[in-house]
Protein backbone atom coordinates (compact mmCIF):
# COMPACT_ATOMS: atom_id res chain seq x y z
CA UNK A 1 0.00 0.00 0.00
CA UNK A 2 1.68 3.29 -1.13
CA UNK A 3 1.21 6.80 0.69
CA UNK A 4 -0.77 9.30 -2.00
CA UNK A 5 -0.30 13.17 -0.94
CA UNK A 6 -2.37 15.49 -2.70
CA UNK A 7 -0.94 19.06 -3.20
CA UNK A 8 -1.95 22.24 -0.91
CA UNK A 9 -0.57 25.42 -2.82
CA UNK A 10 0.78 28.08 -0.16
CA UNK A 11 -1.59 30.42 0.96
CA UNK A 12 -1.18 34.25 2.60
CA UNK A 13 -3.14 36.48 4.13
CA UNK A 14 -1.35 39.11 2.60
CA UNK A 15 -1.96 39.63 -0.87
CA UNK A 16 1.01 38.43 -3.24
CA UNK A 17 3.55 40.04 -5.71
CA UNK A 18 1.84 38.77 -8.55
CA UNK A 19 -1.30 40.00 -7.62
CA UNK A 20 -0.22 43.62 -8.31
CA UNK A 21 0.52 42.53 -11.89
CA UNK A 22 -1.27 39.54 -13.58
CA UNK A 23 -3.79 40.77 -15.98
CA UNK A 24 -6.22 38.08 -15.54
CA UNK A 25 -6.48 38.89 -11.43
CA UNK A 26 -6.88 42.63 -12.40
CA UNK A 27 -9.93 41.28 -15.16
CA UNK A 28 -11.70 40.14 -11.53
CA UNK A 29 -10.35 43.26 -9.40
CA UNK A 30 -12.82 45.14 -12.05
CA UNK A 31 -15.27 42.53 -11.98
CA UNK A 32 -15.57 41.59 -8.13
CA UNK A 33 -14.34 45.05 -6.35
CA UNK A 34 -15.04 47.88 -8.55
CA UNK A 35 -18.21 46.84 -10.14
CA UNK A 36 -20.09 45.35 -7.27
CA UNK A 37 -18.92 48.60 -4.77
CA UNK A 38 -19.56 51.78 -4.36
CA UNK A 39 -17.90 55.06 -6.32
CA UNK A 40 -18.66 58.49 -5.26
CA UNK A 41 -19.43 60.40 -8.30
CA UNK A 42 -19.70 64.14 -6.56
CA UNK A 43 -21.99 65.71 -4.32
CA UNK A 44 -24.80 67.06 -4.25
CA UNK A 45 -24.20 70.48 -4.32
CA UNK A 46 -22.24 69.62 -7.56
CA UNK A 47 -25.81 69.40 -9.60
CA UNK A 48 -28.13 72.13 -7.79
CA UNK A 49 -30.27 72.57 -10.24
CA UNK A 50 -33.10 70.87 -12.37
CA UNK A 51 -31.12 69.19 -15.63
CA UNK A 52 -28.19 69.87 -13.93
CA UNK A 53 -25.93 66.35 -15.11
CA UNK A 54 -22.28 64.83 -14.06
CA UNK A 55 -21.13 62.12 -15.99
CA UNK A 56 -18.67 59.55 -14.88
CA UNK A 57 -16.95 57.13 -17.14
CA UNK A 58 -14.63 54.16 -15.95
CA UNK A 59 -14.51 50.16 -16.35
CA UNK A 60 -15.79 50.14 -19.44
CA UNK A 61 -19.02 51.37 -18.03
CA UNK A 62 -20.39 55.16 -18.37
CA UNK A 63 -22.75 56.94 -15.88
CA UNK A 64 -24.90 59.77 -15.96
CA UNK A 65 -26.15 61.67 -12.94
CA UNK A 66 -29.05 64.23 -13.47
CA UNK A 67 -31.08 66.41 -11.83
CA UNK A 68 -35.27 65.71 -12.93
CA UNK A 69 -37.80 68.85 -13.08
CA UNK A 70 -38.56 67.98 -9.47
CA UNK A 71 -35.33 68.29 -8.23
CA UNK A 72 -35.37 64.38 -7.92
CA UNK A 73 -31.47 63.14 -8.45
CA UNK A 74 -30.88 59.80 -11.15
CA UNK A 75 -28.40 57.77 -11.94
CA UNK A 76 -28.62 56.06 -15.11
CA UNK A 77 -25.85 54.09 -18.00
CA UNK A 78 -24.68 57.13 -20.36
CA UNK A 79 -25.90 54.80 -22.97
CA UNK A 80 -28.33 55.47 -25.89
CA UNK A 81 -31.12 52.39 -25.67
CA UNK A 82 -30.97 52.89 -29.85
CA UNK A 83 -27.49 52.09 -30.89
CA UNK A 84 -25.31 52.54 -27.87
CA UNK A 85 -24.03 55.90 -28.42
CA UNK A 86 -23.50 58.65 -25.96
CA UNK A 87 -26.84 60.38 -24.57
CA UNK A 88 -24.66 63.29 -23.28
CA UNK A 89 -21.07 64.15 -23.36
CA UNK A 90 -18.47 66.31 -21.18
CA UNK A 91 -18.01 65.50 -17.25
CA UNK A 92 -20.88 67.91 -16.64
CA UNK A 93 -23.46 70.16 -18.10
CA UNK A 94 -26.74 70.91 -18.15
CA UNK A 95 -30.17 69.76 -20.06
CA UNK A 96 -33.22 72.29 -19.26
CA UNK A 97 -35.77 70.12 -21.37
CA UNK A 98 -34.60 66.93 -22.31
CA UNK A 99 -31.56 64.18 -22.90
CA UNK A 100 -30.94 64.13 -26.99
CA UNK A 101 -28.62 61.61 -28.34
CA UNK A 102 -26.40 63.35 -31.04
CA UNK A 103 -26.53 60.05 -33.11
CA UNK A 104 -29.91 59.76 -34.30
CA UNK A 105 -32.02 61.95 -32.13
CA UNK A 106 -33.82 59.43 -29.77
CA UNK A 107 -34.69 61.22 -26.50
CA UNK A 108 -35.55 61.04 -23.39
CA UNK A 109 -36.90 63.02 -20.19
CA UNK A 110 -34.83 64.12 -17.22
CA UNK A 111 -36.55 60.79 -15.25
CA UNK A 112 -34.50 58.80 -17.80
CA UNK A 113 -37.81 57.73 -19.66
CA UNK A 114 -38.57 57.39 -23.49
CA UNK A 115 -39.51 61.33 -25.01
CA UNK A 116 -39.45 61.03 -28.86
CA UNK A 117 -38.00 58.51 -30.83
CA UNK A 118 -37.83 59.63 -34.64
CA UNK A 119 -39.75 57.66 -37.15
CA UNK A 120 -41.00 55.43 -35.03
CA UNK A 121 -42.90 53.84 -37.32
CA UNK A 122 -40.18 52.28 -38.69
CA UNK A 123 -38.85 50.23 -36.18
CA UNK A 124 -41.89 47.10 -36.35
CA UNK A 125 -42.83 45.73 -33.21
CA UNK A 126 -40.81 48.68 -31.04
CA UNK A 127 -42.07 48.85 -27.28
CA UNK A 128 -41.25 52.71 -26.62
CA UNK A 129 -42.20 52.15 -22.79
CA UNK A 130 -39.33 49.63 -22.96
CA UNK A 131 -36.78 52.45 -24.28
CA UNK A 132 -36.21 54.07 -21.14
CA UNK A 133 -32.51 55.12 -20.13
CA UNK A 134 -31.20 52.06 -18.00
CA UNK A 135 -30.89 52.99 -14.43
CA UNK A 136 -27.89 52.75 -11.92
CA UNK A 137 -27.97 51.67 -8.25
CA UNK A 138 -27.66 55.27 -6.64
CA UNK A 139 -27.13 55.90 -3.17
CA UNK A 140 -26.71 60.03 -1.75
CA UNK A 141 -25.03 59.51 2.03
CA UNK A 142 -24.41 62.54 3.87
CA UNK A 143 -24.39 64.49 0.24
CA UNK A 144 -22.13 62.53 -1.57
CA UNK A 145 -23.42 60.88 -4.45
CA UNK A 146 -22.36 56.97 -4.78
CA UNK A 147 -23.38 54.73 -7.25
CA UNK A 148 -22.59 51.01 -8.03
CA UNK A 149 -22.47 48.76 -11.08
CA UNK A 150 -24.46 45.87 -9.32
CA UNK A 151 -28.05 45.87 -8.08
CA UNK A 152 -27.41 43.80 -5.32
CA UNK A 153 -24.93 45.56 -3.07
CA UNK A 154 -25.23 46.42 0.46
CA UNK A 155 -26.51 50.01 1.07
CA UNK A 156 -23.17 52.17 1.81
CA UNK A 157 -25.37 53.85 4.86
CA UNK A 158 -25.46 50.01 6.22
CA UNK A 159 -22.28 50.13 5.50
CA UNK A 160 -20.50 53.03 7.16
CA UNK A 161 -23.30 53.43 9.94
CA UNK A 162 -20.65 52.93 12.65
CA UNK A 163 -19.56 57.11 11.75
CA UNK A 164 -22.77 58.16 11.61
CA UNK A 165 -22.42 60.64 14.93
CA UNK A 166 -19.20 61.04 14.28
CA UNK A 167 -19.81 62.80 10.65
CA UNK A 168 -23.35 64.55 11.97
CA UNK A 169 -21.44 67.83 13.28
CA UNK A 170 -19.49 68.51 9.93
CA UNK A 171 -23.15 69.49 7.76
CA UNK A 172 -22.17 67.64 4.99
CA UNK A 173 -25.41 68.35 2.91
CA UNK A 174 -24.46 72.22 3.07
CA UNK A 175 -21.18 72.16 2.10
CA UNK A 176 -20.02 73.35 -1.39
CA UNK A 177 -17.62 72.63 -4.00
CA UNK A 178 -14.10 74.68 -3.86
CA UNK A 179 -13.12 75.97 -7.38
CA UNK A 180 -9.79 74.32 -8.72
CA UNK A 181 -10.03 71.71 -6.97
CA UNK A 182 -11.57 69.08 -8.60
CA UNK A 183 -9.02 66.25 -10.51
CA UNK A 184 -8.87 63.08 -12.58
CA UNK A 185 -5.15 61.93 -13.30
CA UNK A 186 -3.77 59.19 -15.30
CA UNK A 187 -1.03 57.78 -12.49
CA UNK A 188 1.35 54.83 -13.60
CA UNK A 189 0.50 52.83 -10.82
CA UNK A 190 -1.55 49.51 -10.12
CA UNK A 191 -4.66 50.67 -7.89
CA UNK A 192 -3.40 48.75 -4.58
CA UNK A 193 -0.07 50.22 -4.26
CA UNK A 194 -1.47 53.64 -4.16
CA UNK A 195 -3.86 52.50 -1.17
CA UNK A 196 -0.88 50.07 0.51
CA UNK A 197 0.43 53.60 1.33
CA UNK A 198 -2.42 55.38 2.15
CA UNK A 199 -3.91 52.72 4.66
CA UNK A 200 -0.96 52.99 7.48
CA UNK A 201 0.32 55.81 9.48
CA UNK A 202 3.36 54.29 10.06
CA UNK A 203 5.49 55.57 7.44
CA UNK A 204 4.28 59.23 8.74
CA UNK A 205 7.35 60.21 10.65
CA UNK A 206 9.41 59.86 8.21
CA UNK A 207 7.91 60.05 5.24
CA UNK A 208 6.04 63.20 5.67
CA UNK A 209 7.39 65.95 7.87
CA UNK A 210 4.57 68.07 7.57
CA UNK A 211 2.24 66.02 8.81
CA UNK A 212 4.36 64.90 11.83
CA UNK A 213 4.49 68.28 12.63
CA UNK A 214 0.82 69.08 12.34
CA UNK A 215 -0.12 66.27 14.37
CA UNK A 216 3.04 64.36 15.77
CA UNK A 217 2.53 61.34 17.93
CA UNK A 218 -1.21 62.71 18.00
CA UNK A 219 -2.16 60.46 15.54
CA UNK A 220 -3.98 57.03 15.13
CA UNK A 221 -5.07 54.71 12.70
CA UNK A 222 -8.38 52.34 13.50
CA UNK A 223 -10.16 50.05 12.31
CA UNK A 224 -13.77 50.62 13.88
CA UNK A 225 -16.38 47.78 12.45
CA UNK A 226 -14.67 47.12 9.77
CA UNK A 227 -14.09 50.37 8.87
CA UNK A 228 -10.98 51.91 8.88
CA UNK A 229 -11.00 55.68 10.26
CA UNK A 230 -7.74 57.50 11.17
CA UNK A 231 -7.66 60.46 13.43
CA UNK A 232 -4.72 63.53 13.44
CA UNK A 233 -5.29 66.19 16.79
CA UNK A 234 -3.53 69.55 15.45
CA UNK A 235 0.13 69.35 17.68
CA UNK A 236 -0.11 72.96 19.74
CA UNK A 237 4.25 72.84 19.52
CA UNK A 238 4.64 75.23 15.96
CA UNK A 239 6.33 73.29 13.22
CA UNK A 240 9.32 74.37 11.40
CA UNK A 241 7.54 74.53 8.30
CA UNK A 242 6.03 77.43 7.17
CA UNK A 243 2.82 75.70 6.60
CA UNK A 244 2.41 74.13 9.19
CA UNK A 245 3.19 76.50 11.38
CA UNK A 246 0.98 79.27 10.07
CA UNK A 247 -2.07 76.76 9.64
CA UNK A 248 -2.03 76.22 13.51
CA UNK A 249 -2.08 80.05 14.16
CA UNK A 250 -4.71 81.12 11.66
CA UNK A 251 -6.95 78.15 11.53
CA UNK A 252 -10.38 79.91 13.77
CA UNK A 253 -12.37 78.29 15.65
CA UNK A 254 -15.69 77.07 13.66
CA UNK A 255 -19.59 77.54 15.32
CA UNK A 256 -20.57 74.61 14.00
CA UNK A 257 -18.31 72.18 15.48
CA UNK A 258 -17.76 70.61 19.22
CA UNK A 259 -14.54 71.36 20.82
CA UNK A 260 -13.00 67.86 20.76
CA UNK A 261 -13.32 68.51 16.67
CA UNK A 262 -11.65 72.21 16.17
CA UNK A 263 -8.33 70.81 16.09
CA UNK A 264 -8.87 67.27 14.40
CA UNK A 265 -8.05 65.84 10.99
CA UNK A 266 -10.10 62.80 10.89
CA UNK A 267 -10.13 60.55 8.08
CA UNK A 268 -11.85 57.51 6.40
CA UNK A 269 -11.75 55.24 3.78
CA UNK A 270 -14.45 53.40 1.71
CA UNK A 271 -13.77 49.99 0.15
CA UNK A 272 -12.37 49.46 -2.19
CA UNK A 273 -9.93 52.81 -2.90
CA UNK A 274 -11.51 55.91 -1.28
CA UNK A 275 -10.30 58.19 1.32
CA UNK A 276 -12.61 60.88 2.98
CA UNK A 277 -11.04 63.61 4.98
CA UNK A 278 -12.62 65.37 7.08
CA UNK A 279 -10.75 68.68 8.52
CA UNK A 280 -12.17 71.77 10.59
CA UNK A 281 -12.23 74.10 7.80
CA UNK A 282 -12.62 72.16 4.59
CA UNK A 283 -13.69 68.40 3.70
CA UNK A 284 -11.85 66.51 0.61
CA UNK A 285 -12.07 62.76 -0.64
CA UNK A 286 -9.63 61.17 -3.02
CA UNK A 287 -10.40 58.17 -5.05
CA UNK A 288 -8.23 55.77 -7.77
CA UNK A 289 -9.81 53.97 -10.61
CA UNK A 290 -7.93 50.53 -11.71
CA UNK A 291 -7.38 51.43 -15.86
CA UNK A 292 -4.45 48.35 -16.11
CA UNK A 293 -2.32 46.29 -13.69
CA UNK A 294 0.27 49.47 -13.90
CA UNK A 295 -2.11 52.03 -14.02
CA UNK A 296 -4.95 53.93 -12.28
CA UNK A 297 -6.97 57.57 -12.39
CA UNK A 298 -6.85 59.31 -9.64
CA UNK A 299 -9.63 61.52 -8.69
CA UNK A 300 -10.54 63.49 -6.60
CA UNK A 301 -12.37 66.97 -5.23
CA UNK A 302 -12.27 69.45 -2.01
CA UNK A 303 -16.00 71.13 -0.42
CA UNK A 304 -16.69 73.27 2.31
CA UNK A 305 -19.33 75.20 4.05
CA UNK A 306 -19.41 78.83 2.95
CA UNK A 307 -17.50 80.83 5.30
CA UNK A 308 -16.00 84.40 3.84
CA UNK A 309 -13.42 84.61 7.28
CA UNK A 310 -10.23 85.71 5.85
CA UNK A 311 -8.65 83.14 7.97
CA UNK A 312 -10.67 80.81 6.73
CA UNK A 313 -9.45 81.15 3.53
CA UNK A 314 -6.13 80.83 4.09
CA UNK A 315 -6.88 77.86 6.66
CA UNK A 316 -8.25 76.20 3.58
CA UNK A 317 -5.31 77.23 1.13
CA UNK A 318 -2.39 76.17 3.52
CA UNK A 319 -4.71 72.75 4.26
CA UNK A 320 -4.82 72.11 0.55
CA UNK A 321 -0.50 73.31 0.06
CA UNK A 322 -0.02 70.72 2.78
CA UNK A 323 -1.90 67.81 1.38
CA UNK A 324 0.17 68.81 -1.79
CA UNK A 325 3.51 68.66 -0.12
CA UNK A 326 2.31 64.73 1.42
CA UNK A 327 0.62 64.14 -1.90
CA UNK A 328 4.41 63.93 -3.82
CA UNK A 329 5.53 62.33 -0.87
CA UNK A 330 3.40 59.88 -1.74
CA UNK A 331 4.05 59.56 -4.55
CA UNK A 332 7.47 59.01 -4.96
CA UNK A 333 7.22 55.87 -2.54
CA UNK A 334 4.67 54.15 -4.83
CA UNK A 335 6.80 54.76 -7.58
CA UNK A 336 9.55 52.86 -5.55
CA UNK A 337 7.50 49.92 -5.03
CA UNK A 338 5.79 49.96 -8.50
CA UNK A 339 9.37 49.52 -10.08
CA UNK A 340 10.51 47.27 -7.28
CA UNK A 341 7.80 44.86 -6.89
CA UNK A 342 8.95 42.48 -9.49
CA UNK A 343 12.31 42.20 -8.26
CA UNK A 344 13.36 38.76 -7.10
CA UNK A 345 14.65 40.30 -3.78
CA UNK A 346 11.22 42.18 -3.23
CA UNK A 347 10.55 41.13 0.35
CA UNK A 348 7.45 39.06 2.02
CA UNK A 349 5.50 41.34 3.61
CA UNK A 350 6.17 41.86 7.27
CA UNK A 351 3.74 44.21 8.73
CA UNK A 352 3.82 46.31 11.73
CA UNK A 353 1.36 46.63 14.17
CA UNK A 354 0.43 50.10 13.25
CA UNK A 355 0.17 48.83 9.71
CA UNK A 356 -3.32 46.95 10.42
CA UNK A 357 -5.24 48.80 7.46
CA UNK A 358 -2.86 47.19 4.80
CA UNK A 359 -3.89 44.28 6.31
CA UNK A 360 -7.61 44.81 6.32
CA UNK A 361 -7.30 46.26 2.89
CA UNK A 362 -5.47 42.76 1.93
CA UNK A 363 -8.02 40.50 3.45
CA UNK A 364 -11.40 42.39 2.08
CA UNK A 365 -10.29 42.03 -1.52
CA UNK A 366 -9.63 38.32 -0.75
CA UNK A 367 -13.00 37.29 0.88
CA UNK A 368 -14.27 38.32 -2.76
CA UNK A 369 -11.31 37.05 -4.70
CA UNK A 370 -10.34 33.99 -3.09
CA UNK A 371 -7.84 32.86 -5.54
CA UNK A 372 -5.74 36.19 -3.83
CA UNK A 373 -4.78 33.85 -1.09
CA UNK A 374 -2.37 32.14 -3.26
CA UNK A 375 1.26 33.04 -2.75
CA UNK A 376 2.08 31.79 -5.69
CA UNK A 377 0.86 32.96 -9.41
CA UNK A 378 -1.30 30.43 -10.81
CA UNK A 379 -0.36 29.21 -14.57
CA UNK A 380 -1.45 31.64 -17.51
CA UNK A 381 -5.09 31.14 -18.01
CA UNK A 382 -5.75 29.74 -14.74
CA UNK A 383 -6.29 32.46 -12.28
CA UNK A 384 -10.19 32.85 -13.31
CA UNK A 385 -10.62 29.11 -13.40
CA UNK A 386 -8.78 28.45 -10.11
CA UNK A 387 -11.32 31.52 -8.28
CA UNK A 388 -14.40 30.08 -9.74
CA UNK A 389 -13.79 26.85 -8.20
CA UNK A 390 -12.85 28.36 -4.63
CA UNK A 391 -15.78 30.63 -4.62
CA UNK A 392 -17.79 27.50 -5.31
CA UNK A 393 -16.15 26.30 -2.09
CA UNK A 394 -17.08 29.19 0.00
Amino acid sequence: MSDSTSFVPETTDILAPWTYWNQEFFELEKEYIYKRNWLLVGHISDIPNSGDYLTFDALGERALIIRDENLTIHAFHNVCRHRGAKVVEGAYGNCPRALVCPFHGWSYHLDGQVRYIPRAETFPGLQQEKCGLVKLSLEIWFGFIFINFSENSESLASQMRTLVEKLVPYQLENIQPLAGTKYRQKRPYNWKIIHDIDNEGYHVPIGHPSLQQLYGNQYSDEIENGIPVSYGYINEKPGKLWSVRHYQKILPRFDHLPDDYQRLWLYTGIFPSMVIGFYPDMVEYYMSIPISPDCSEYIGAAYALPDVRREVKLSRYLTQRINQSTEQEDESFVRWIQKGIKSSAFPKLQLSTLEQGVKHLHQQIQQRIPVATLANEPAPGKVTKINHLMLSHH
